[in-house]
């Protein structure tokens, strides 16, 4: 009898103990698999085959880098999302191979490079295509969206008639959460809001809506405040292989997570890169006969630590896919991907090389500019984003 009190009284402790440390810290049953300062990729095995993924990133110290195909159709009045049906353009955004976006984003930025996922849900699989909800880039709306599952006077089923689409907004200091507002555009429609996402809270998306919230791969996205000052300064990402949604946006809460969960795009479109590991989960065939091999996406989001490492200045403009479509007195989306510390001018030539017109002397090396033209644009024409520092670096756009 002592001899059972005696072990009661050691294992009872321990067993206390160990809730406490799995209650106080919840990563404690995760596995760490790649961890800097600013960043960590955790792992853990749940039931029937399932393995969660964790990101967690804080934006004090990390940066996050939206990568997106380059346009060749501008979609002009077909946005759906965005101050009104038809109040925007919803353009044709090139499907890019996700080792295409790895190799660019790692020649940008070299060692400081974490992790890549893809991100927008997209309407056509074709070689370009239009987004489903709006997005900002940089200070730009670069799309209207185009989805048929949305609050629209004609949705592909009713119950999306009316539900609340959600937008993540981040910058280098905090990411939120909040309601989006097709009609005024909030908080896209904010100067201060720079870069942000729309996408639907993870209830309201059609694989749990319409198939009967049915087993997949799934990306849900919360935010969280760790230092009690104002403002959810970490992004917690989870990648799942094999569940619900309801079980991943789960895993979340037991995190911390306390508001709104968002999906991003999933099911065979599922991808997660880690630098230290490589690629995690790929993106599947929709089809036997699909060609390539693996899917083409048009958007993806990249994380990468606050600049530390010397890499080789570069601007990198890849060809859309289609002839490019740019109209006098229409605004057309110059795209690009660079690495530099200065400004950038934008220049128009000729198929002679002869300059025809002076785009913006100077704007910021940011990868995007919005530039309606005032002259006639023909085919042979060129757009040149160049360093203003050296107007050797430069990237070239073929019209």
């Amino acid at each position: 009898m002592n001899a059972l009190i005696g072990f009661l009284f050691f294992v009872i402790p321990l067993l206390a103990s160990i809730f406490i440390a799995q209650v106080s810290n919840p990563l404690s049953s995760y596995q760490p698999l790649h961890l800097i300062d600013g960043a960590g990729l955790y792992k853990k095995e749940l039931t029937n085959g399932n393995t969660a993924y964790l990101q967690v990133i804080d934006l004090r110290k990390m940066r996050i880098d939206q990568v997106i195909g380059e346009v060749d159709n501008m979609g002009y009045g077909q946005g759906k999302y965005y101050k009104g049906e038809g109040g925007h353009y919803s353009p044709y955004f090139k499907n890019k191979l996700f080792s295409q976006v790895n190799d660019e984003y790692k020649k940008l930025y070299g060692n400081d490079v974490f992790s890549t996922i893809n991100c927008s849900f997209f309407e056509q699989y074709q070689s370009s295509t239009q987004l489903s909800f709006p997005i900002k880039f940089n200070g730009v709306v670069i799309s209207g969206g185009h989805s048929p599952y949305g609050p629209i006077k004609q949705p592909k089923h009713e119950f999306y008639r009316t539900i609340r689409l959600k937008a993540l907004v981040w910058d280098e200091k905090q990411a939120y959460i909040t309601d989006y507002d097709p009609v005024s555009g909030a908080p896209l429609n904010q100067k201060a809001v720079k870069n942000a996402i729309v996408s639907y809270k993870y209830s309201d998306h059609p694989a749990k809506v319409l198939a009967q919230n049915q087993v997949n791969k799934y990306q849900v996205i919360g935010t969280l405040d760790k230092d009690g000052n104002r403002g959810n300064e970490q992004l917690l990402i989870l990648t799942v292989n094999q569940t619900t949604l309801d079980e991943a946006a789960g895993l979340l809460r037991k995190l911390g997570v306390k508001g709104d969960i968002i999906t991003v795009d999933g099911g065979r479109s599922t991808y997660l890169f880690d630098s230290k590991i490589g690629n995690i989960i790929l993106p599947e065939l929709s089809s036997p006969q699909e060609n390539p091999t693996f899917r083409h996406l048009p958007h993806y989001l990249g994380f990468r630590r606050a600049r530390t490492q010397k890499v080789v200045p570069q601007i990198l403009i890849d060809q859309p896919v289609g002839k490019v479509q740019i109209e006098q007195n229409r605004p057309y989306l110059i795209l690009w991907r660079d690495n530099i510390n200065g400004d950038v001018s934008i220049k128009l030539y000729d198929r002679n090389n002869k300059t025809i017109q002076n785009i913006s002397t100077r704007t910021a090396s940011d990868g995007i500019y919005e530039w309606t033209p005032q002259v006639a644009v023909k085919e042979g024409d060129m757009i040149r984003v160049a360093s203003r520092d050296n107007q050797k670096i430069f990237g070239n756009l073929q019209l």
